[in-house]
């Protein structure tokens, strides 16, 4: 469908634009909200050849004000992708509700809450947002596992309040036909539920630059966290999620970007490929948050070491802290149970009375050596050393070897850490 850029979009329009050939099943089509037809238009088609249900605020019917009637017709939606598997896709043009209804609107919003909720780990759930959603329903738009906005929508508790919520989108967008696109690049990578694959690509091309397949990275909270980077991408056609820090010491906000991210792909079974290089964590909550979301997860997990990992950045990023599946690093990595430079200063306490160029020298030395990588894998702490040109197949090949991984969890709702 062609869009036209400076238009504001219509719910039909946007989910014209969403579904393949702009053809779609609009469900509940017929139902009343006081003197017109309810303010939302809900539909199930097909995004890139999966099958989708979605939903969009309709601004000509009382400016898309949530409703009773509305209401009934999204908990319809969940009930329906609960039964059949499918994926729910959100559009919210903004938050007005018929505050005439009063106690029963909210009685009924706090049923779509807990639909959505129901909903959270057996179907992808994505939001849209398009202009200003505060209040409940902002609560129902947060509540999906990943949300795309546009520059001008804002995402908040409060029409008071100078968050946006543009830090925790997981794409932000110029435009709503920026935003559709963002919907359908998404769908590519996701399992339809937490019992299918993600979908398989067959154009298979290796990139010079990664271990991934070419072109096949698509970054998510890029506004969040500045200490990694979180993608989903493909390996030999395969969907994996790639955490790859940067470098950098891990702060809360990163932190809890990749716990977040870590399981969403393990409620998917969507194999984690963590590319470590820390110096260190900023905050102890940050390092803990990591460490459960990585130890509880049993999807598949690779951990490369890329740079430095050392005591506690090793034991929550690829250490069996983490339970990773596999440990591989780079040549010239350094693993060390404490900072390098500190457990060269306590290793060699009889020989630093030198001139302090000297000292670094020596130091510099024994991380080289004693710290190596190849020294980790001999004793056992790391699986493999691999350059990076041979980093690409290795992955691969224990991607082979892991996917008919099973792990069972302990009997237990889920951890409280």
């Amino acid at each position: 469908m062609s869009i036209d850029n400076n238009k504001k979009m219509s719910a039909k329009e946007l989910l014209s634009a969403l579904f393949d050939d702009g053809a779609y099943t609009e469900l509940g089509g017929k139902l009343y909200s006081e003197d017109n037809f309810a303010e939302a238009v809900a539909a199930c088609g097909k995004v890139s050849g999966q099958p989708v249900y979605a939903f969009a605020q309709a601004e000509d019917r009382c400016g898309g004000a949530m409703s009773v009637a509305q209401a009934n017709k999204l908990k319809k939606l969940y009930a329906m992708a609960l039964k059949t598997g499918y994926p729910i896709v959100g559009f919210y043009m903004n938050s007005s509700a018929r505050v005439l209804q009063g106690n029963m609107l909210l009685d009924e919003l706090g049923d779509l809450l807990a639909s959505s909720g129901r909903l959270s780990g057996v179907v992808p759930q994505i939001s849209v947002v398009l202009g200003n959603c505060i209040s409940a329903t902002a609560l129902l738009a947060s509540n999906a596992d990943f949300v795309i906005m546009t520059e001008n929508a804002k995402l908040s508790v409060s029409d008071t309040s100078d968050c946006t919520g543009k830090k925790k989108a997981a794409v932000v967008t110029a435009d709503a036909k920026s935003a559709v696109e963002a919907v359908c690049d998404l769908i590519t990578y996701l399992p339809s539920n937490n019992l299918s694959v993600a979908p398989a690509c067959e154009d298979i091309a290796a990139d010079t630059a990664t271990p991934f397949d070419s072109d096949s990275v698509l970054k998510l909270y890029e506004g969040m966290g500045e200490g990694a980077e979180v993608s989903f991408a493909r390996l030999s056609g395969q969907v994996v999620g790639s955490v790859k820090t940067l470098g950098k010491a891990l702060d809360c906000k990163t932190c809890k970007k990749i716990a977040s991210f870590v399981r969403f792909c393990d409620a998917f079974s969507i194999p984690v490929v963590t590319e470590v290089n820390v110096p260190d964590f900023e905050c102890l909550g940050g390092a803990k948050v990591l460490l459960s979301a990585y130890a509880e997860a049993t999807t598949a997990k690779i951990s490369v070491i890329t740079g430095t990992a050392h005591g506690v950045v090793y034991l929550a990023l690829a250490g069996k802290g983490s339970r990773a599946d596999a440990i591989l690093a780079l040549e010239g990595a350094t693993v060390s149970p404490i900072k390098p430079e500190a457990a060269a200063y306590v290793a060699l306490a009889d020989k630093l009375n030198v001139p302090a160029a000297e000292q670094d020298k020596l130091i510099a030395e024994y991380i080289a050596t004693e710290l190596s990588a190849d020294n980790a894998a001999k004793a056992g702490y790391i699986d493999d050393v691999v350059d990076t040109t041979a980093l690409r197949d290795k992955l691969i090949g224990y991607m082979d070897i892991l996917s008919g991984k099973r792990e069972s969890s302990l009997p237990k709702k889920h951890n409280t850490i």
